[in-house]
């Protein structure tokens, strides 16, 4: 699986060094929620963006990563009283059926 990740991340690295290099001297204008900015290299527009997803879904990974890990950690705890409580009930003195049986009749 590593080899996979590792050639499609080449193969993106060398897509994005092509597109750099073909694209080197266009500038773009940008109109940002009534802002606009002139000449702006495209490097920048790309870098800007990729940062952007990467810190978005860098954040909503890290958010999953927490909430299972509460959610693990629930359940050993949980695991853990269940356990205890099979093992007290392993360790409970049995009555003879006579002994419960004499009991029920005399009652």
């Amino acid at each position: 699986m590593s080899i996979i990740r590792g050639f499609f991340f080449l193969v993106v690295l060398i897509v994005l060094v092509y597109f750099f290099a073909e694209n080197s001297d266009k500038a773009i204008d940008i109109d940002f929620f009534g802002k606009t900015f002139l000449g702006i290299s495209i490097y920048w527009i790309v870098l800007v963006s990729f940062m952007l997803g990467f810190a978005t879904s860098f954040f909503s990974a890290t958010m999953r990563e927490f909430r299972l890990r509460r959610e693990i950690t629930r359940l050993r705890k949980g695991n853990t009283t269940k356990d205890r409580e099979i093992s007290d009930l392993r360790t409970l003195p049995l009555r003879r059926e006579t002994e419960s049986a004499e009991e029920t009749a005399s009652e």
